[in-house]
């Protein structure tokens, strides 16, 4: 049995992240399929990430310690 992996369809960076550190930490084997992003694909998520930070959308380095003091 082979695991593919549709990295184009996970949007959340750090999910990502959790789902290739727990398949390795239990040793399954996968693959992953990833397509090379545009330079407009590039340069438009910058602007929407520029947007929401201007919108105030972000968390200060202080709240997240405060934040991660909870889990």
């Amino acid at each position: 049995m082979e695991l593919i992996i549709e990295f184009d369809d996970i949007k959340d960076t750090s999910k990502k992240k959790f789902l290739l550190e727990t398949l390795k930490f239990l040793g399954i084997q996968f693959k992953t399929s990833e397509k090379r992003q545009t330079l407009e694909q590039y340069n438009k998520e910058l602007e929407e990430n520029d947007a929401e930070i201007e919108n105030g959308k972000y968390i200060s380095m202080d709240d997240l310690l405060k934040e991660i003091e909870q889990w």
